[in-house]
């Protein structure tokens, strides 16, 4: 995960959820259990923890109870909670977790409720803190002229020296930020612009992506695994920069002689690790002479991997549709079957999840309103084309839903319709291999003749998703196969000659309407300026979210909402000074989308 600089604090914000109000049954009337069939709504609230803290120690301030309604009564109730993470806290080092209540056995959720999409989660997101140590010595013949939206250009003379360091010390404290790293919405955009535009995705695979991409790495091209920096004892630039001059040998250090290629370090926008794909990037880098830490060649490596390496999670994300529950689907394939963390199926279930309130909230237009619909799909499924006589044949994928899957079905169906073999396996997760259907599927135990091969998955909400390929099996030739994908409601039943083809470059859906949120109320000075913080920058914040530019909530205005404000201006044509003022406020008031 990426660090500042010159500090190895991290500041841990929790985005939490609270029950603003509760109507409590009467004295004696205590509910002792039932079925959950919805939740209070709950307002958000910050907080910040310094160091990294244990998985205990992030539910100290989380709500102890949650405001539900039961089967059983028409109040809405209190029920006691504790909190865990969905991924794995203690083995995975991620950007961000998800921490999900857990109530009493007492207490089951209903059917007709998603555990991924109804039950509120809470987000822990771990953020790198400003370059605070860069401290600009100035004299008075050093100030010069500082701009600002509310009083225009100053005069230096009317400007203390107090107040000129510390508006040079933002400044110097931006340069030495963007030089470790490009600013994170720079690297969202490039990141976007290449996924769509040069891997021909629509917006919902890319914003799938780009969950994963932001969980494993916070974006940036040159992270090195947190455990790493403090074994090996080196920054994420110190080690790129070692490995670049020594092709993939360096010290660390304490003078430990080390290489790229074996030394198990996550690494780069997708923390690449084993040491076979570590020596491939190596190698990409090495031959098309750049950084190992270059964005465009991790996003270049990145395409042919998906396409040479992992042909199942590729088709899934030219299949997906350009819809939200294409977004939660690429975002949990993503991490199902490329990243492949610890907990994988509940860190899946997170992603994808993620993605709806994060990227594609961002990149759609428009928040998901996906209660009560059910996503469930067949990712990257494998199928037969032809089998030789006596060969087997392995099956793959994932049935994926943002209900939990009840049932998978597999079936081999001979020419006359009779089921040859057929299985169906109850299960009750989010995310189910396929692969549990090969004990069942005797391929190689098939007589010369057609078939077709059946494979289906029903979820909690009753949605079904399935597909049917035909194939042959001959004593000449060889076996083959190729991948699918396909949705719920829509039976796939192509032969499997192709993948399906890729889908269009989407651009961003547009609602022709002026921002609904509540906007920004300008501190006493008229401007907003990097060290602010609270509520108002929060507003500030989800408004520049609103206008497209990818930024973080977190209510501090730092050097990425300094950033994001000079987008801003760009699109507008105002000065690009970063300060929030109200000239921009004025404009932006304007806007429509």
């Amino acid at each position: 995960m990426k660090k500042s600089i010159a500090s190895i604090i991290l500041s841990i914000m929790l985005i939490v959820t609270f029950i603003p109000q509760f109507s409590f049954a009467a004295e004696g009337d205590e509910i002792s259990g039932g079925i959950i069939t919805g939740f209070a709504e709950m307002e958000t609230t910050d907080f910040y923890y310094e160091g990294n803290p244990e998985e205990e120690e992030l539910t100290v301030n989380l709500p102890e109870t949650l405001g539900v309604y039961l089967d059983n009564s028409s109040e809405l109730t209190q029920i006691s909670v504790t909190w865990e993470a969905v991924e794995d806290y203690d083995s995975t080092d991620f950007y961000f977790y998800s921490m999900k209540p857990v109530w009493g056995s007492e207490y089951s959720l209903s059917d007709s409720l998603s555990s991924i999409l109804d039950v509120p989660w809470i987000t822990v997101y771990k953020q790198e803190p400003e370059n605070t140590e860069v401290e600009p010595i100035l004299t008075e013949d050093e100030i010069e002229a500082v701009y600002t939206e509310e009083e225009g250009p100053v005069d230096p003379e009317s400007l203390s020296i107090e107040e000129a360091a510390e508006d040079t010390a933002d400044a110097v404290k931006d340069f030495f930020f963007d030089e470790a790293y490009a600013a994170d919405t720079a690297n969202t955009t490039a990141i976007y612009n290449y996924l769509t535009k040069t891997m021909g995705l629509n917006t919902a695979a890319a914003c799938g992506v780009m969950t994963n991409l932001n969980a494993e790495s916070a974006m940036s091209p040159i992270n090195l695994q947190n455990t790493y920096n403090s074994s090996l004892g080196l920054s994420d630039q110190e080690y790129t920069n070692r490995v670049n001059a020594g092709k993939g040998a360096y010290k660390t250090k304490g003078g430990t002689s080390k290489n790229f290629k074996s030394d198990s370090a996550g690494y780069g926008l997708c923390q690449w690790t084993s040491s076979g794909r570590k020596s491939n990037l190596l190698n990409s880098a090495i031959s098309s002479g750049n950084s190992i830490g270059d964005i465009n060649m991790q996003l270049a490596f990145l395409d042919s991997e998906l396409k040479s390496s992992y042909p199942q999670v590729y088709t899934t994300l030219k299949g997906v549709p350009n819809t939200a529950a294409g977004a939660y689907i690429a975002a949990a394939e993503f991490c199902l079957s490329f990243e492949i963390p610890a907990n994988t199926v509940a860190t899946a279930a997170s992603r994808g999840k993620t993605c709806l309130s994060g990227y594609w909230a961002t990149y759609s237009g428009s928040a998901a309103s996906v209660t009560g619909t059910s996503f469930v799909s067949l990712c990257g499924y494998s199928f037969p084309t032809a089998i030789k006589n006596g060969k087997g044949f392995g099956v793959k994928g994932y049935a994926v839903s943002n209900y939990n899957i009840k049932s998978v079905t597999g079936k081999i169906v001979n020419s006359s319709g009779k089921a040859v073999y057929s299985k169906t396996i109850s299960t009750n997760t989010s995310a189910y291999k396929l692969s549990n259907l090969d004990d069942y599927m005797k391929f190689s135990k098939l007589s010369n003749g057609s078939y077709t091969y059946v494979v289906s998955a029903t979820d909690s909400l009753g949605g079904t998703a399935s597909a049917s390929h035909a194939f042959k099996v001959s004593s000449s030739g060889s076996s083959t196969g190729t991948y699918g994908f396909a949705t719920k409601g829509a039976s796939s039943t192509n032969t499997g000659a192709s993948a399906p083809a890729a889908s269009a470059p989407a651009t961003a859906a547009v609602v022709a309407k002026a921002y609904s949120g509540a906007f920004p109320k300008l501190p006493s000075r008229g401007y907003f300026k990097k060290g602010d913080k609270g509520t108002q920058v929060k507003n500030l914040q989800y408004l520049l979210k609103w206008c497209g530019i990818s930024i973080t909530t977190g209510g501090k205005y730092g050097p990425a909402t300094v950033k994001a404000v000079k987008q801003l201006q760009k699109k507008l044509g105002l000065k690009q000074d970063g300060k929030f003022g109200k000239k921009t406020l004025e404009k932006v008031k304007k806007l429509k989308k």
